[in-house]
């Protein structure tokens, strides 16, 4: 874009004649002197600025190939002059290359924009952040948003350069976040409270070790905080709702694995919430409502509110009760396909091989409407798998009391159903793994069953496998691991997935995972006082 001064306002008569125009409407005097009809006048803002992009790119054509010319033909007199033919004009030496290259940050929000705000069966996770990052006046989300990218790019490409110029902007996005919250108004702003959930995926995104749990819950502290801030009003704005969606789901696991109580605004905004769904949408906050009671249940057990092991027992099935009703009423958008997976030995009818699944674990896998209800899925799966280890480990408590023989079938019973229940949880967490992943094996398979005679649609996993399909797995992954209904052999696929998560789609965080899990260390373990894998206490800040 160019400036080319400010041009003259007149009409178009009067400028052709260089007389001054008084710019009367509907017509200029001059024009009226004249008994002529006057032209009108011209947008003169849109003649400050002229895009010469085509012009420049033809002259940077020009340039190079001109400096190709001159090098062949200096190529070609040398050559003469040695005795020995020119080279091909056509040859590699002489072929012309790409003298334009976009910047890194522009690449970078290109990323972000078709991995997170593209709307797609497995993308589109932050689609609600479109307005906000193609508002200018929007700094800090612009610097996070760029930043995350970069990082993401740079674990991809596993570039160093990248990777600086990712902390760079981070650095800049972090500032520009606390100036916006030293400000009463703008830390109101949903902007603000969208460049902390871009911080907290860059900590995410450019981990290294378990350190990265002490940095991502001080963010979600943040965000809880600037939550209670701007109150029921952000429910209001779609953007506000889709945020505060977002993070109750991220602040509720915060605290489960902290076993500390839920902020009480949670709880009450998700009430709140619930005038501003669609009838299909509600189920998220009633799924959120569930997961804010468990965080506290989890709290009211380590702090010894509550103890006796009846109590535990009752609240934990009431628990039970609630995420199981909930998923049996789910309006028909949120239920899925069980897609079954042929054996690697069975005979197909038309004779053609058998397909192989080496990418799929089990016997069937999932097919989801959206990435946000496949993630929901999980969340509760997660969740209730929570509540059932805590079922049965609370049994096994009671079995050296002296009632227990009173009630010795009933509580077999009841740890029976639950391990039962939680290792089913299990297998349904591994049977999303294709759908968010996209892996070839379940790609020919759900081909091969839209093709035949079962009629089973194949319309949910496509082509184009997202970042935020990988960030959606993570968690759910992690937990099924260390649930303890995770055989040996499955503990290592899930590290395998974790693993492929991190590679291909640039996300530490799943390395980090992986690596812990290898190690054989506990999930519960990684927050306890004694370990942490930070270098020192600075790395563990957050910065806000």
């Amino acid at each position: 874009m160019v400036y080319c001064g400010k041009p003259s306002p007149g009409c178009a008569r009067c400028r052709s004649r260089r007389l001054k125009c008084d710019e009367e409407r509907p017509s200029c005097s001059q024009c009226m002197r004249a008994e002529t009809e006057c032209p009108g006048y011209r947008n003169t803002l849109d003649l400050r600025f002229r895009d010469q992009s085509q012009e420049v790119i033809g002259k940077a054509r020009r340039q190079h190939h001109k400096r190709a010319s001159e090098s062949a033909a200096a190529a070609a007199a040398a050559a003469e002059r040695r005795g020995k033919r020119p080279p091909d004009s056509h040859s590699k030496s002489s072929r012309p290359e790409a003298s334009l290259a976009y910047p890194e940050d522009e690449l970078a929000r290109g990323f972000m924009c078709a991995n997170y705000m593209t709307p797609g069966t497995t993308s589109g996770s932050l689609t609600y952040m479109s307005s906000l990052a193609k508002d200018p006046q929007n700094l800090a989300v612009n610097a996070a948003f760029t930043a995350v990218g970069l990082a993401v790019m740079s674990n991809i490409r596993m570039s160093p350069q990248l990777l600086l110029a990712a902390r760079r902007e981070y650095t800049t996005a972090l500032a520009r976040t606390n100036y916006a919250l030293s400000d009463a108004v703008l830390s109101k702003g949903d902007d603000t409270l969208a460049a902390v959930v871009l911080l907290g995926m860059f900590e995410v995104t450019t981990c290294t070790d378990g350190s990265f749990f002490d940095r991502w819950m001080k963010h979600m502290d943040g965000a809880a905080k600037l939550i209670e801030l701007r109150g029921p009003e952000q429910l209001e704005r779609p953007e506000g709702l889709h945020l505060f969606t977002q993070l109750r789901a991220q602040i509720n696991i915060s605290r489960i694995y902290q076993e500390r109580a839920s902020p009480p605004i949670i709880a009450y905004l998700t009430t709140q919430a619930r005038k501003y769904r669609t009838a299909e949408d509600k189920v998220y906050d009633e799924f959120g409502t569930v997961g804010t009671k468990l965080a506290d249940f989890c709290a009211a057990i380590k702090d010894n509110t509550i103890t006796q092991p009846t109590e535990i027992l009752r609240l934990a099935l009431n628990l039970d009760a609630e995420l199981t009703s909930i998923a049996a009423v789910a309006p028909p958008t949120w239920h899925y396909q069980t897609i079954p997976v042929p054996r690697a030995d069975a005979e197909e009818e038309n004779g053609s091989a058998p397909l192989f699944t080496p990418d799929i674990w089990g016997e069937v896998y999932h097919v989801y409407t959206n990435i946000n209800i496949g993630s929901s899925w999980n969340h509760y799966r997660s969740a209730l798998l929570m509540v059932h280890e805590l079922i049965i480990d609370t049994v096994k408590e009671l079995e050296g009391q002296p009632f227990y023989a009173y009630m010795h079938a009933e509580y077999r019973s009841l740890r029976s159903r639950s391990e039962q229940l939680s290792r089913q949880l299990v297998d349904d967490i591994i049977a999303s793994v294709p759908f968010h992943l996209g892996t070839a094996a379940a790609d020919a398979i759900l081909t091969h069953a839209s093709s035949s005679s079962s009629g089973t649609p194949a319309n949910s996993i496509e082509g184009h496998v997202s970042c935020a399909s990988g960030m959606a797995l993570v968690w759910p992954l992690l937990i099924a691991a260390n649930s303890g209904f995770a055989s040996r052999e499955l503990r290592t696929w899930i590290i395998a997935v974790l693993e492929k998560i991190g590679y291909s789609m640039g996300l530490n965080q799943a390395l980090a995972m992986a690596r812990l899990l290898h190690e054989g260390m506990q999930s519960r373990a990684w927050l306890e006082p004694g370990y942490t894998n930070c270098n020192s206490p600075a790395e563990m800040e957050s910065g806000y």
